[in-house]
């Protein structure tokens, strides 16, 4: 239980290795912009759709230095996913920050590692969806999620979820990645093509039960969730 598992790395494989404090944790915060509206009282909050991160401090007990630097050596500077053994069934996205460690003892040593942690938590191991005609989608999560969806088929096709509508010209198969910062589409091949999105943005789907419907010739659809929660 008090392990954190890094980008695949278990910290609980390193012998007599704990996590001594998993660190505050914080519920989703929406991002807003504050005005102010000549002749109103108080500001005027803007909500802008997305919601800002916040940081988190993990502390380890670790017996020898050179698992200091193991434990270190499995960040990657952004994106990171992480697990907490205090949340099992769950996944987090991370940024490295920074971190320290100091000797505990004679033979062990503290390590702080800094995160700056992404707004939500991810349930793990999401079924993946697959349709091969009209049908629907549930996000069992508590804010909208980004999906990844691919469609195969050819030709001119549209693919609407809920109420939104993308329209495509397919190849056999194309793969929209609608995660934010990352919204791209991908070719049969696995390459960037963004030109098969011909009209529509990148999906998100809101909580709850949504429609799908594939018009044109669309033989599969499949959706990889991605959901998530608030807190």
């Amino acid at each position: 239980m008090f392990n954190m598992i890094i980008n695949g790395f278990d910290t609980g494989s390193i012998p007599n290795c704990y996590v001594t404090d998993y660190g505050e944790e914080q519920m989703a915060r929406p991002r807003f912009d504050n005005n102010t509206i000549y002749g109103a009282n108080g500001d005027c909050p803007i909500y802008d759709g997305a919601y800002d991160g916040y940081d988190k401090t993990v502390s380890l007990y670790v017996v020898k230095e050179e698992e200091v630097q193991k434990i270190l050596e499995q960040f990657n500077q952004q994106n990171n996913v992480v697990e907490f053994g205090h949340r099992p069934g769950s996944i987090f996205y991370a940024d490295y920050a920074d971190s320290s460690f100091k000797q505990n003892g004679i033979h062990a040593w503290s390590l702080e590692i800094k995160l700056k942690m992404h707004p939500f938590r991810y349930q793990k191991n999401n079924t993946e969806i697959v349709l091969t005609s009209n049908g629907t989608v549930t996000n069992p999560g508590t804010v909208y999620s980004e999906p990844v969806i691919t469609v195969e088929g050819n030709g001119d096709v549209t693919l609407t979820i809920g109420k939104q509508t993308m329209q495509l010209k397919l190849d056999t198969k194309a793969t929209i990645d609608c995660r934010h910062k990352r919204q791209n589409v991908y070719d049969k091949n696995g390459n960037l093509k963004n030109t098969l999105r011909t009209r529509g943005g990148f999906f998100e789907i809101p909580t709850g039960i949504s429609g799908v419907v594939l018009s044109g010739n669309i033989t599969k659809v499949r959706i990889q969730g991605n959901w998530r929660y608030k807190v």
